[in-house]
């Protein structure tokens, strides 16, 4: 490839981060501000993957590791790896189904349930730092775009 050829590649690229208007530089932009938001707020030293994990827990009550991660958001992969180092840190346990020993079963753990209750005050200071800019309108408009764009139903009255 000659560099003239290179700079048509360059000048076709999405504008990022050139560009204000580049999808891809905003949305990690605002990924850098939630996750220093969430580092600011929240001292239980909870990642965001493992607070998603135990809020599905506290829901749902104990599930599958399949149900678990995918209402979290994390691939099989990731979320094997987020359950493994939170039975390490006793914030949930896990035990085949009875029904299926294939499918391996999640519980939080008192010490989760106490971390969770913890962290919930947090985490509303992260969000709520996150969307301060926007008003209530504007954040609404924010959630149904970001769940279309990841593909994440809202409930009803969302």
């Amino acid at each position: 490839m000659n560099q003239e050829d290179g700079q048509d590649l360059i000048d076709g690229a999405p504008l990022w981060p050139r560009g204000p208007t580049s999808v891809m530089h905003l949305v990690r932009r605002a990924a850098q501000r939630t996750a220093t938001s969430w580092s600011a707020a929240v001292s239980s030293g909870l990642t965001q993957l493992q607070y998603a994990v135990l809020i599905v827990l506290d829901e749902l009550g104990t599930c599958d590791q399949q149900t678990v991660g995918s209402r979290a958001g994390m691939d099989k992969a990731t979320g094997t790896y987020v359950i493994d180092r939170m039975v390490q840190a006793d914030l949930v346990q896990t035990h085949p189904d009875a029904a299926n020993r294939r499918r391996k079963l999640i519980t939080m753990t008192e010490a989760g349930r106490q971390l969770l209750a913890q962290t919930i005050v947090q985490a509303k200071v992260a969000e709520e730092k996150v969307v301060s800019r926007l008003s209530e309108a504007e954040q609404k408009t924010l959630i149904g775009l970001l769940s279309r764009l990841s593909g994440v139903k809202l409930l009803e009255g969302d």
